[in-house]
């Protein structure tokens, strides 16, 4: 695979220790269960805490974002990551999509404006793509954005927008010429707090409002809030959705082995621990060596990012690999427990506490956000391995 990711040395154990101290004293005290994926606090005084916490992280210089200016190395980096996924608490508020298309689109002043705020906790960020109409072919979205003199006027719908009840700002694409497909969409910056804007949280089967619909009713956007050039949209939400396929497909699955491993430790088959059977045991070394590759994935991307390189396939990869992996292990989780995988969170037998029940509702998510594993499929055999494309209707 050309990976080159070398061990992290025995001397950066001090560094360890005390960003452990660091977080000991400094992590928030908010209730987010045992949920899987991304997911949003329920009470406003929560997400203030979160935001308290992510401004002491970049205080300190312990900052995850790839938008702050730190010192850290390559494995002082490693090290926080692993430690800050242990704290099950968000360290990167809201969907920070907008980061990539403003380094890559923006100018000068949007990027000094809005780059160091996400960071900081400062900004929280929604994304404002899919459409009721408009999901995995984002190209036929019908938001319609009309300029007058120094504004766009903006009236439609979006949903599945993530942390949009608590957003400050949102990552907009809208069409601002008339027709279809790809030519004449163009993304925005969009001020959440603008006259005519609604958001309407949206309840899910797991029981949270993860995510919302968002209504835009002439909603009135500065020109200067354009990212790149009015009509050229489609290429910078390409850029970015690049990245947020990257993101899922980067998310820890080691951790999911371990707890199958601990369940299948405590729950019994024919009288005896599920981990003494050898079908239970093949089962889990089975997720486990994917998993590896997983990670092993994950690296040869960094890798190739250390060298200026890169392909389009890459992100798509990885979030097809991970998001399968996720919903498998999940089911298989709820097969282990037999009965009690019916019992979900605050029920007393529920295996801690419902943590799998709802890893096993949210895992279908990650099959769609960020481009459904379908059209991923088409990606990667189209543009990675150079074969004919899909009859277009």
């Amino acid at each position: 695979m050309n990976v080159s990711i070398p061990e992290i040395p025995a001397s950066y154990a001090s560094f360890r220790e005390q960003l452990r101290a660091f977080i000991t004293e400094h992590q928030p005290d908010v209730d987010l269960g045992r949920k899987a994926g991304m997911r949003v606090p329920e009470d406003p005084e929560e997400v203030a805490k979160l935001r308290t916490w992510v401004r002491a992280l970049h205080d300190a210089g312990y900052s995850p974002s790839r938008f702050a200016q730190t010192d850290l190395d390559e494995f002082e980096r490693r090290i926080l990551h692993e430690e800050l996924a242990r704290t099950g608490v968000p360290s990167v508020l809201g969907n920070p999509l907008v980061g990539g298309a403003l380094l890559h689109f923006g100018t000068e002043l949007q990027k000094q404006t809005y780059l160091p705020a996400i960071a900081t906790g400062e900004h929280i960020w929604t994304q404002l793509f899919s459409e009721p109409d408009a999901g995995s072919d984002l190209a036929s979205l019908q938001t319609r954005a009309v300029l007058d003199g120094d504004h766009f006027v903006v009236s439609g719908q979006k949903v599945w927008s993530t942390w949009a009840q608590f957003s400050d700002y949102g990552y907009l694409l809208a069409r601002t010429e008339p027709g279809s497909g790809r030519q004449g969409i163009t993304a925005f910056i969009l001020d959440m707090r603008s006259p005519g804007v609604t958001t309407r949280p949206l309840r899910e089967i797991t029981g949270t409002s993860d995510f919302n619909e968002v209504f835009l009713d002439s909603v009135r956007i500065p020109a200067l809030n354009v990212i790149g050039e009015t009509g050229a949209g489609w290429k910078v939400a390409s850029a970015s959705l690049t990245e947020e396929r990257g993101g899922v497909g980067s998310r820890d699955s080691d951790g999911s082995v371990a707890g199958l491993v601990r369940l299948a430790r405590t729950h019994r088959r024919g009288g005896r621990p599920a981990i003494e059977s050898d079908a239970v045991r093949q089962a889990i070394g089975r997720f486990a060596a994917r998993s590896h590759i997983r990670r092993c994935l994950g690296y040869r991307v960094a890798s190739k990012a250390q060298r200026g390189a890169g392909d389009a396939w890459d992100g798509p990869l990885g979030k097809i690999w991970f998001s399968e992996l996720n919903l498998e292990m999940a089911d298989y989780a709820l097969k282990l427990q037999g009965p009690r995988g019916a019992l979900v969170e605050g029920e007393p037998l529920a295996w801690e506490d419902g943590r799998w029940q709802d890893a096993f509702l949210y895992a279908r998510a990650l099959l769609i956000g960020g481009g459904t594993n379908e059209i991923l499929r088409n990606l990667i055999a189209e543009r990675g391995l150079s074969l004919p494309r899909e009859p277009r209707s």
